[in-house]
């Protein structure tokens, strides 16, 4: 009987684990990627083969116009050009689209005037496959199907036509994925199976080579070379800037394929070669066991993690994102060590392998400490790349791609990879070289760190992208500031952590943000919040409220404490008014915290930062819900490079790196029931959590049986490895996590440091005289003045009340309390008005005078290097008169009539830039704002007449340009009459 017992239970037992396990969605984790994700709306990916951090990215191009067609494929069309090489992973930016093949079975066309054309490729979606390293398509009107795979050098073809059909292929070296210059092609026969090649544009990054060779299963039976679309008698090859060429496999009676195998290189043809013979020369033409070796090198890759759920979109999700963070950076040396460096000369390191594609603005904040966790080998190649760069343009990297730097985007960000790595032990570089390379860069960059280092901050009407340079330039200057510290650089770490605190510069405390400053340091007028405006980058003042990553609890001080910043940190996430202006960077809203965009990446952590961690359990278990899906939209914006994955990979494991250097992850609740890392010394980290999709806060969390009471894990802990067990509930643990010793690293360690006085009044420009105010948000917070320029101290004038003031100023405020550390000093010119007399001529004429120009142009001031194509009048400003859509410009002159004596403001909103002179002063600078951007500014006018100059450039993607004033005595801004206008 005990025996039947035992039995019975024994079974019941076996049920009950055999069921708990099958709950868990099985299959390999290559079964879950999907590249199609992140093609549609703005994701910029895309579907085509490639290996992990290959050069070659082999994929269908759908558009080469428009910024959705950054990675050559978006999912709303309906027809393929060709499959390139080259691609970008979710860039904002287009390039390459190297190399592009076309089958056909029509051949070429020749128009009535003879010019050679083809049609693109008309396909479903029903008949597209894509997974990792693989992709397919059927073209039925052509009867062929494609299928594509790749290794780390070369792409592979596999094209299989109907029988009977003209078996053809075009290959286009006009071919781009942007407006790019193409200065040179080559194109020739090798052998009856081989092509070779190369070009070189001059694109999103100038002076890129790209070299191919091209081998075929079949031998080619004729081959035709057009050129600026016209056939060219000759039997070896051709070159020149438009070039493209047909190749004729004959007509079979049944159906047959053609595999074709394409080598690259950016440093010779030969290299190609052997690039292309190391890959493939074991399996020849075999498509299928190329694609195999193609299939286990991802394998392998997304090893990495393990994870169990019980939801396949999850898994989807999660699978997808890895495989995005993988297929970047690219590596640029050959197979035998050869790399082309920034200033095109050959370099040879075939025991370190050079990397380029680093998306450094957006990936220094998850990418790269990802990485750190899982591939240390990587990280170091990576370094040595930057140094590399460095010794040959005495510059670490900003955005580097192919062999050359496109100087996108702002911060000297390789500075906080190489300081994140060192702080964490990686070192395997040269610890003084990178040093010194990171000081150096930190003092050259050309957005606005001359003054920055001058004066703590960078002047609005200076410099563009002002407000975010700084805060970006601060938290890398933290970074330079710690590793001086730990090198023993006294004095460097004194001027550096000096530096990282010039975000106190431009905060005001009247509204809470962060805000453009003159030179004169008066804040930006009028300000708006929810205007994407000059002073930020790609985001209004919301989305970079909370950008002090090494200093949170620094802010906080200048919010006036944790109720005050709770508050701010609240409305972020529910305030839900929409984005004033159009800002295409600006997507995935959740009230005014925009995921589709970098700057917000950390704000759902800072909750834990003031002792509510399960507000950040909330937000970012909401966030893993509603800005990913398993769908061609599934990414809410731009991948960039891997950041956008990244911030998933982390949020959906449990932890995530709000100050890469200070070595702590922020902990929040893991997505899902288990995930094991496969850490990069070997150990393992096992994640497990209960109900993981069901629940979404933590009760408590243990590291290998011992209780983690703090919102946050060590690098160090984790690289211990072991398990991570996390326990959770459907109700927030409004008790754990509270506590000051629960909180992450703040460069502030302590909450007693009054807030910086700040004034409610413009003082730039006034008139007669302006009554000022000055306020702390430290509550009872005494304020010392000083009106002579010196230091204030607790025995300057003490602020009672508002005081007048009728003459130019230099005021200086410190505030001060009890048991506090002083504020940092305000410092403000106040400026009297000065009006400026009107000219005099003759007679006017209603009218104005313009210069039309076409051109490349990155600036307004380019315009003066070219002779204007058009001359004339008219009325007002207006750019309807344009002679293209793209790469155009004006200069407008005139004079404006100022209808009394005072004040005026003036404000232009453009795209692509624009700059405003009155009586030969610039007024308003809004020069290189991509995107419709407004920029004002002040001047003071005596009634009549006065000369102005209107320069405005227009790049690409868009196009605006309006003109505004505001009257003395008004609050209105109004476009600037007709009547006012004479030429």
């Amino acid at each position: 009987m005990k025996k039947k017992v035992y039995l019975l239970l024994s079974i019941i037992l076996t049920f009950i684990g055999c069921s708990h396990t099958s709950k868990y969605i099985k299959g390999d984790p290559l079964d879950f990627v999907n590249p199609l994700i992140g093609t549609g709306y703005h994701g910029h990916t895309y579907p085509g083969a490639t290996v992990p951090n290959g050069a070659v990215q082999l994929s269908p191009d759908t558009r080469n116009e428009g910024w959705d067609a950054c990675a050559g494929y978006h999912y709303s069309d309906s027809s393929i050009i060709g499959f390139s090489h080259t691609h970008l992973s979710g860039t904002g930016c287009a390039d390459l689209g190297d190399i592009l093949f076309h089958p056909t079975t029509k051949g070429y066309n020749l128009t009535e005037n003879d010019e050679y054309i083809f049609d693109n490729l008309t396909f479903s979606h029903n008949d597209e496959k894509a997974s990792a390293g693989y992709y397919s398509v059927k073209f039925s009107s052509e009867k062929i199907s494609a299928e594509l795979t790749a290794t780390k050098y070369s792409g592979i073809h596999r094209y299989t036509y109907a029988a009977n059909e003209d078996k053809g292929l075009i290959i286009d070296l006009n071919h781009t994925l942007t407006e790019e210059v193409i200065d040179l092609v080559d194109i020739h026969r090798v052998s009856s199976t081989e092509i070779a090649g190369m070009r070189r544009t001059q694109g999103w990054v100038t002076n890129q080579y790209i070299y191919f060779v091209a081998q075929f299963s079949k031998p080619i039976d004729s081959l035709t070379y057009i050129v600026d679309k016209k056939v060219v008698p000759s039997l070896k090859g051709t070159k020149g800037t438009n070039v493209q060429s047909y190749l004729y496999f004959g007509k079979a009676n049944e159906e047959s394929n053609i595999v074709v195998k394409v080598g690259l290189s950016i440093v010779s043809e030969e290299n190609a070669r052997q690039n292309l013979v190391h890959d493939t020369s074991d399996l020849g033409f075999d498509f299928d066991a190329i694609y195999q070796n193609t299939r286990a090198l991802w394998k392998d890759a997304l090893a990495d993690y393990n994870v169990k759920s019980t939801s396949k979109k999850d898994l989807i999700n999660f699978y997808t994102a890895l495989y995005h963070t993988k297929i970047i950076p690219n590596i640029i040396s050959d197979t035998n060590g050869d790399f082309r460096r920034h200033d095109m000369s050959i370099g040879n390191n075939p025991t370190q392998k050079k990397y380029s594609t680093f998306s450094l603005w957006d990936t220094f904040r998850a990418w790269h400490p990802l990485i750190s966790l899982t591939d240390t080998k990587l990280v170091i190649e990576m370094i040595n790349s930057f140094l590399d760069i460095y010794e040959t343009t005495g510059e670490l990297p900003i955005w580097p791609l192919s062999a050359g730097e496109t100087h996108t985007m702002i911060g000297y960000h390789a500075v906080s990879v190489i300081y994140d790595a060192y702080s964490k032990g990686i070192r395997d570089f040269d610890i003084e070289k990178a040093y010194h390379a990171m000081k150096h860069s930190s003092n050259i960059n050309k957005k606005g760190s001359d003054y920055y280092i001058k004066y703590g901050f960078i002047p609005s009407n200076i410099k563009k992208e002002s407000v975010s340079c700084l805060l970006e330039y601060a938290y890398d200057d933290w970074c330079i500031a710690q590793m001086a510290k730990d090198l023993g650089y006294t004095d460097d770490y004194d001027e550096y952590i000096k530096r990282a605190q010039n975000y106190i510069n431009v905060f005001d405390g009247s509204t809470k943000f962060f805000r453009g400053k003159r030179l004169d340091g008066n804040f930006e007028s009028p300000f708006n919040t929810f205007e994407p405006g000059r002073a930020y980058t790609e985001a209004t003042a919301w989305q970079y409220r909370f950008f002090v990553p090494h200093d949170i609890n620094g802010l906080i001080q200048l919010y006036g404490g944790y109720e005050s910043f709770a508050s701010a940190l609240d409305s972020l996430f529910t305030i839900e008014k929409g984005v004033d202006g159009d800002l295409v960077d600006i997507t995935g809203l959740l009230g005014q915290y925009a995921h589709g965009n970098e700057p917000s990446h950390h704000m759902a952590y800072l909750y834990s930062y003031i002792g509510q961690p399960w507000k950040t359990q909330e937000m970012t278990r909401r966030l893993l819900n509603e800005m990913y899906s398993p769908t061609p939209e599934g990414i809410i914006g731009n991948e960039d490079c891997g950041q956008m994955s990244a911030w998933y990979i982390f949020s959906s494991i449990g932890f995530y790196p709000v100050c890469p250097g200070s070595n702590e992850f922020i902990l929040t609740t893991p997505l899902f029931d288990e995930v094991i890392i496969n850490l990069a010394n070997k150990k393992n980290l096992t994640i497990k959590a209960n109900n993981a999709n069901k629940y979404k806060y933590i009760e408590s969390v243990m590291l290998n049986g011992e209780l983690i009471d703090k919102n946050f894990i060590t690098y160090e802990e984790i690289k211990n490895g072991g398990t991570l067990e996390f326990t959770l509930s459907n109700k927030p643990n409004k008790k754990r996590g509270t506590q000051s010793t629960a909180l992450p690293y703040s460069l502030t360690n302590h909450d007693s440091i009054v807030s910086v006085p700040y004034t409610t009044k413009d003082l730039y420009n006034f008139e007669n005289l302006i009554v000022v105010n000055l306020a702390s948000t430290t509550k009872d917070a005494i304020i010392y003045y000083t009106l002579d320029g010196s230091e204030p101290t607790e025995n300057s004038h003490r602020y009672i009340e508002p005081f007048p003031l009728s003459e130019s100023t230099l005021l200086k405020a410190k505030a001060y309390k009890k048991g506090f550390q002083p504020s940092a000093t305000f410092s403000i010119l106040a400026t009297r008005a000065e009006y400026k007399k009107p000219t005099s001529k003759a007679n006017y004429q209603q009218g104005i005078n313009y210069q039309y120009f076409e051109g490349y142009f990155n600036r307004t001031s380019d315009l003066l290097k070219h002779n204007p194509i058009e001359v004339g009048t008219m009325e007002n400003i207006s750019i309807n008169s344009a002679k293209q859509e793209d790469h155009f410009g004006y200069i407008f002159t005139g004079f404006i009539y100022a209808p009394e004596t005072g004040v005026y403001e003036f404000a232009t909103k453009s795209d692509d830039g624009s700059v405003l002179i009155i009586d030969n002063e610039v007024i308003v600078d809004n020069d290189g704002s991509h995107a419709a951007i407004v920029a004002n500014g002040k001047v003071a006018l005596q009634k009549g007449h006065h000369p102005f100059k209107l320069l405005y450039f227009e790049d690409y993607e868009g196009e605006h340009l309006s003109w505004y004033w505001t009257l003395p005595n008004s609050n209105r801004s109004v476009t600037i009459p007709n009547k006012n206008l004479y030429k």
